[in-house]
């Protein structure tokens, strides 16, 4: 069952959130062998990613734009197993990451998002999910 959480974001600002993915115990749940991926669509039924923020093991990777292609000069993904600032490691750390860059390519206006994370056996779990609203940036 995933958590509903809304995202307000700012065209051209840094995006960083972090989580803390825990068990029934709220106890850290080791992400190492895990994967995740996050989209952001106009609506579930659109084909464009708009943004697309992924982990693979130890590699990190973002699009950004409707095009889905990567631009030059961008930095970000998902990281797991990390505190805030991606300065060290933290078990259940999430750390959710789009550069200035990235987010400039972002449309203003109200669009959708989903975070899942796939598990060493396979098995597939949506854990938030949410409008993710755009600002316009005015100062360019």
């Amino acid at each position: 069952m995933s958590i509903n959480h809304n995202l307000e974001v700012n065209q051209g600002e840094t995006l960083n959130l972090h989580l803390l993915y825990t068990d029934a115990n709220d106890v850290g749940i080791d992400l190492s062998s895990y994967s995740a991926e996050l989209q952001v669509r106009r609506s579930s039924f659109s084909t464009d990613k708009i943004l697309h923020l992924t982990n693979t093991g130890t590699t990190a990777g973002m699009t950004a734009g409707s095009t889905g292609s990567s631009y030059g000069g961008m930095s970000g993904g998902l990281f797991l197993n990390k505190t805030i600032g991606n300065t060290g490691s933290l078990t259940g750390g999430i750390l959710i990451n789009a550069g200035y860059t990235a987010t400039n390519f972002i449309p203003s206006g109200d669009h959708f998002y989903d975070l899942e994370l796939k598990g060493p056996s396979g098995d597939i779990n949506r854990i938030l999910e949410g409008r993710f609203s755009c600002s316009k940036e005015i100062t360019r």
